[in-house]
């Protein structure tokens, strides 16, 4: 059944245009509106499903000014405007739109767009409702999480990682995209394998993707492919990473790196699901469900003029935030106890123990690299000790919980310096070896050639034994 739709644009073509798009979709235009003035007349006595509209009106008031009426009233809406001039965006975002059309757009736009706005408005509209019950139900998520089938390798008991896991559950089963948000090391690529897993297509591909480790000049041959002699340099047919993932996942990390060209052709792969190969004439369907990720608020990003507004609302149909280890430190116990055992596991030797003051001194730390750095101060401190028992650890005193800036370059450098140590640590343990048996690769659970690799960024000299 179609939407009630109320458009509020002074432009007479443009209205006219929007009112022929949707009426031949199935929707029913309700009225149409110039002003502020005339659309608040109107709505006294109708409730549109969903309001098109327009930023710039005749009159003093914007679009908007009526957004914040229509936010008390409940009603979604979906900005429409030629204008991408930061202030003015930040003003718009202000009132919670549920989608943004930048014109010109096409009428698959629109109706993607409506698509995305009632299932934003809907999904919004119950998870305010549930969230009392979820917290007073929270021993069904802790439950659901605790069982370890679904979540394999998401290690936790906090509130937040749980209620988490809860959106995890509800959103798996749906081919609904899921953009998962998050600091760097928090976790994202679990979330997302965690989804993937739950839903129909766990028996099908899931094919990651980092948007921000490809250069610029190969993401669009990486991702649609490309056929043979189609540019200099391509001598064999490529298959990229959208035909990889046919019929399963594919999950696009740090999509805040992606350049803006790209982002405009990804826009038209998820509304349109089919991709032409780089040189190729033939159009292929494709049948993927999308995730992904990224470290970077979009909503700066967008402001910047560095991420597209409407890939933003078609990639944040449903999204996923995981705080940052130092807002969940219950779970940090758990996670030094599976690092403990998976680094034992790999050696073939018994897991070490950890002393009470030492896992205190990791309960007080600020962690800037969350997990991922948590794992690598575990792992060092398993390698520099040769006992079974880490009675003490050593972490930078100036990044202890008292510590929070999270743009401070010295963490960044620390981080880097620590995996140096680690490194270090794991060539002395392993007399200079690189690879094969016993070898500071297999220490450090890393490919030989990646390993190799970091030691060269990392500046690190060293004779190197292989085999």
């Amino acid at each position: 059944m179609g939407l009630k739709v109320f458009i509020v644009e002074d432009q007479f073509i443009e209205a006219n245009d929007l009112q022929l798009i949707l009426e031949s979709a199935g929707h029913f235009v309700c009225g149409i509106a110039k002003s502020v003035t005339t659309a608040l007349e109107f709505l006294k006595t109708n409730k549109p499903d969903i309001v098109l509209l327009d930023i710039f009106l005749r009159g003093p008031q914007t679009g908007i000014d009526l957004a914040l009426t229509l936010t008390t009233e409940n009603i979604p809406f979906i900005f429409i405007s030629a204008n991408s001039d930061p202030s003015t965006f930040d003003a718009a975002k202000a009132t919670r739109p549920d989608g943004f059309l930048i014109k010109p757009f096409r009428k698959l736009d629109i109706l993607v767009a409506l698509d995305i706005a009632i299932y934003r408005h809907q999904y919004a509209t119950e998870h305010a409702h549930n969230q009392d019950k979820w917290l007073k139900n929270s021993s069904v998520v802790s439950g659901r999480s605790e069982a370890r089938v679904e979540f394999k390798q998401i290690i936790g008991r906090s509130p937040k990682l749980l209620q988490a896991l809860d959106l995890v559950s509800q959103v798996a089963p749906l081919d609904t995209s899921v953009l998962i948000l998050g600091e760097t090391g928090v976790g994202k690529e679990g979330i997302a394998k965690a989804i993937h897993q739950l839903s129909k297509r766990k028996n099908k591909p899931l094919i990651k993707v980092n948007c921000g480790a490809i250069p610029p000049s190969l993401i669009e041959s990486e991702l649609f492919g490309h056929e043979k002699g189609s540019f200099s340099g391509a001598s064999d047919r490529r298959i990229g990473k959208f035909e990889q993932a046919q019929g399963g996942t594919i999950f696009l990390d740090e999509i805040g790196e992606m350049p803006l060209e790209t982002q405009t052709k990804l826009l038209r792969v998820i509304q349109e699901k089919e991709l032409e190969r780089i040189g190729g004439r033939t159009t292929i369907k494709l049948d993927i469900r999308f995730i992904t990720a990224t470290n970077r608020n979009l909503y700066k990003e967008v402001a910047a003029g560095k991420f597209r507004i409407d890939l933003y609302y078609r990639i944040n149909v449903f999204s996923i935030t995981l705080a940052p280890l130092r807002e969940r430190t219950e779970d940090i116990p758990g996670l030094v106890d599976f690092f403990l055992k998976k680094n034992a596991k790999l050696s073939d030797s018994q897991p070490k123990k950890i002393s009470q003051e030492a896992l205190k001194k990791l309960l007080t730390y600020s962690w800037p690299g969350n997990i991922r750095e948590l794992e690598n101060v575990i792992e060092r401190h398993i390698i520099i000790n040769s006992s079974g028992f880490i009675s003490s650890i050593d972490l930078p005193e100036d990044e202890t919980a008292g510590s929070q800036k999270l743009g401070d370059v010295s963490k960044i450098q620390s981080l880097a310096e620590n995996e140096k140590q680690y490194i270090l640590a794991a060539l002395t343990k392993s007399n200079g070896k690189i690879s094969g048996k016993g070898g500071a690769a297999e220490i450090l659970n890393l490919p030989a050639a990646t390993l190799v690799s970091k030691m060269k960024k990392l500046g690190i000299s060293w004779n190197f034994v292989t085999g």
